[in-house]
């Protein structure tokens, strides 16, 4: 389609209290700091072990990796996530089996586990395009695209279009 181009392409991740940040925009991943997911997802340092004593009801081990999270913390939860706390560290990046932060509570486990992700797409005509992910993952499953590696020189094929109009629709 000539002259027709992607302008900005968002996807977006669900912290605590259900509020969204952004996680990767126009090529670039965003919020991975550890102060960003501190942020994210509320998270309180862990001074105190006896904060524990009644929040913690059958801990179960977890790694937001094996859930395929975009956002990767492990730590210790309650077998039941609605209710109690977890005690979480942060991935700080490189292997997933090592190099984590200092520990953390977390209030909300639900969000850790959730992590649900969206992605917009707005096109250079002002075109917006909204999708829910249909995995935790944070992948979306377009043939034409990989929202996570746009060339915006580039102009937007029949096929994207379509594909964009169609996946919309749903």
């Amino acid at each position: 389609m000539k002259n027709l181009k992607f302008k900005n392409v968002t996807i977006y991740v669900t912290g605590a209290n259900g509020e969204i940040f952004e996680y990767h925009h126009n090529n670039e991943y965003k919020n991975q700091s550890k102060e960003d997911i501190i942020n994210i997802f509320k998270l309180e340092p862990f001074h105190m072990a006896t904060y524990l004593e009644d929040e913690l009801d059958k801990p179960k081990a977890f790694n937001t990796y094996n859930w395929g999270a975009p956002i990767t913390l492990c730590g210790v939860a309650s077998e039941d996530i609605y209710s109690g706390v977890a005690l979480v560290n942060i991935h700080l990046g490189g292997d997933v089996r090592g190099n984590y932060s200092e520990p953390y509570i977390c209030d909300e486990p639900e969000a850790i586990f959730s992590q649900m992700t969206y992605l917009d797409v707005e096109l250079s005509n002002g075109e917006i395009f909204s999708f829910d992910c249909d995995n935790s993952e944070g992948y979306f499953d377009f043939d034409t695209f990989d929202a996570y590696y746009i060339d915006f020189d580039e102009d937007i094929t029949k096929e994207q279009y379509k594909e964009l109009t169609e996946k919309n629709e749903l």
